[in-house]
C-alpha cells in the first residue's frame, strides 16, 4: 500500500528505500481531469510505494517505487479508470556557468557591462511592484546588494531543511535581475523588483522535473507573472510539456537559458526548447555569440552572458559566463515591461522583445534569435501600444 501523502522533512528519508531494501525512483502519475483531486489517493490505494507530493498544475502525483513496485503503477494507465499515463520524473540540471573566483565586498557600485549593453539609458522603470521568481539553487538573502528585494526564499527540495543557496548559481542569477541601486556592488536590470527565490536545485545544481513543476505552480499561486529558469534537461515528456503549456495559459512569462551545448547545432535544452518560453543565448563584449551557447530554431533572443559580474553568497561578487547569465538580463527586462503595462500577456511580451531587438551582424537566427534585447526600444513599443490601444 502507498504510504502517507505528506512530505517528510527528514534528512534520511527512509521511504526512499522499499521494505525489501531496494532503492526507489520517482514516477509521475497523471490523472484524468474528471478525477477530482480528493480522489487521487484512492485511485492509488492498492499500489505499493510511497506518495511524495501532489502536482495540481498537471493534475498529477509524484510517487516513489522500486523496480517491483513500479509495475503496480505502470499498469494503472491501462487498467484503472481515471489514470491517463505514468511518466518518468526527469532529471533537471542548472545550466552550468563557467566562472572565475569570487571576491569580497565592493565599496563602490558598478553597472556590469551586460546591464549597460541592453540599452537602459533614459529608462525610468525599475521593476517596482513586479514579482519575479527565480527557480534555481536559492539565494543568499542576507547579501547587502539583494536583501531589500528578496520577498521569499522558499525550498521545494524533499528533505531540505533550509532554502539557502548552497551552490551560488541562484544568487548570481538574481543579482543580474535585481541587485539594488544602493551605492555598493552592482546594479541589476530591475533594481526595485520583488524577487521570489524558489529552490528547486540542490547544492550540486541537480533537481527533478516534478520539483520544477511544483515550483511553477507555487509561483502561479503567488500571482507571479515572470519566472527565470537557468536550468535545462536534454529530455522531455508529456508532463513536462503540459506543465509549461499550463503555466503559459495562466499568464506566466518564462525566460529560459538555451543551454551551454554549443556550438553544436540543434542543441537547445528543455524547457527553453518549448515555444511557450523565451529561449535566450549568450553574447560576449564584442557582440559575438559565445561559442558555448546552444543553437537552434527555438532561440528567441540573445543577451550578454560572458564575463558577467554579479552577486555571490557570503557578501561576495563573481564573474561568470553561460546562458544562465544571459537569461536573467531578459527576465529583468520583462519586469520593466510589466511595470510599464501590467496587462501585457506572455505573447505580447515575447513579441515586443523580439520586434525591438537589435540584429547582430554575422550571427544566424539559430544563434541569436531575433537579436540582442534593447530595453529602451521595447519600452517605447509598450508606450506606443498604450497610446494606440488594442
Amino acid at each position: 500500500m502507498f504510504g502517507s501523502r505528506r512530505r517528510q522533512e527528514t534528512p534520511r528519508e527512509p521511504y526512499r528505500t522499499s521494505p525489501d531494501g531496494k532503492p526507489r525512483h520517482q514516477k509521475i502519475v497523471i490523472f484524468d481531469e474528471k478525477a477530482r483531486r480528493d480522489e487521487w489517493f484512492g485511485i492509488l490505494e492498492n499500489c505499493r510505494g510511497h506518495i511524495l507530493r501532489e502536482l495540481p498544475l498537471v493534475h498529477g502525483m509524484v510517487v516513489l517505487v522500486d523496480e517491483d513496485e513500479s509495475g503496480d503503477v505502470e499498469s494503472l494507465a491501462s487498467k484503472r479508470a481515471g489514470v491517463v499515463r505514468v511518466d518518468d520524473d526527469l532529471d533537471i540540471e542548472m545550466v552550468y556557468e563557467l566562472g572565475s573566483l569570487a571576491w569580497g565586498p565592493r565599496t563602490r557600485e558598478d553597472i556590469p557591462w551586460g546591464v549597460a549593453r541592453i540599452h537602459l539609458e533614459g529608462v525610468d522603470k525599475s521593476g517596482r511592484g513586479v514579482k519575479v521568481a527565480v527557480l534555481d539553487t536559492g539565494v543568499d538573502q542576507t547579501h547587502p546588494d539583494l536583501a531589500g528585494n528578496i520577498k521569499a526564499n522558499h525550498t521545494l527540495l524533499s528533505g531540505a531543511i533550509s532554502a539557502r543557496d548552497d551552490n551560488g548559481h541562484g544568487t548570481h542569477v538574481i543579482g543580474t535581475i535585481a541587485a539594488l541601486h544602493n551605492g555598493i556592488g552592482i546594479t541589476g536590470v530591475a533594481p526595485k523588483a520583488s524577487v521570489y527565490a524558489v529552490k528547486v536545485l540542490d547544492s550540486k545544481g541537480s533537481g527533478k522535473l516534478s520539483t520544477l513543476i511544483e515550483g511553477i505552480g507555487w509561483c502561479l499561486d503567488k500571482g507571479i507573472k515572470v519566472v527565470n529558469m537557468s536550468l535545462s534537461s536534454s529530455k522531455e515528456n508529456q508532463t513536462f510539456r503540459d506543465g509549461i503549456q499550463n503555466a503559459r495559459r495562466a499568464g506566466m512569462s518564462m525566460v529560459c537559458a538555451a543551454g551551454n551545448e554549443g556550438p553544436t547545432a540543434n542543441s537547445v535544452g528543455y524547457p527553453a526548447k518549448y515555444v511557450e518560453t523565451i529561449a535566450v543565448t549568450a553574447t560576449n563584449k564584442d557582440d559575438g555569440i559565445a561559442d558555448f551557447s546552444s543553437r537552434g530554431r527555438e532561440v528567441a533572443l540573445c543577451a550578454p552572458g560572458v564575463d558577467i559580474l554579479s552577486t555571490w553568497p557570503g557578501r561576495k561578487y563573481r564573474r561568470s559566463s553561460g546562458t544562465s547569465m544571459a537569461s536573467p538580463h531578459v527576465a529583468g527586462a520583462v519586469a520593466l515591461l510589466l511595470e510599464a503595462d501590467s496587462s501585457l500577456s506572455p505573447s505580447d511580451i515575447k513579441s515586443i522583445l523580439q520586434s525591438s531587438a537589435d540584429r547582430l551582424d554575422g550571427a544566424s537566427s539559430d544563434e541569436q534569435g531575433a537579436g540582442i534585447i534593447n530595453v529602451s526600444a521595447a519600452l517605447a513599443r509598450v508606450s506606443k501600444k498604450r497610446v494606440l490601444g488594442p
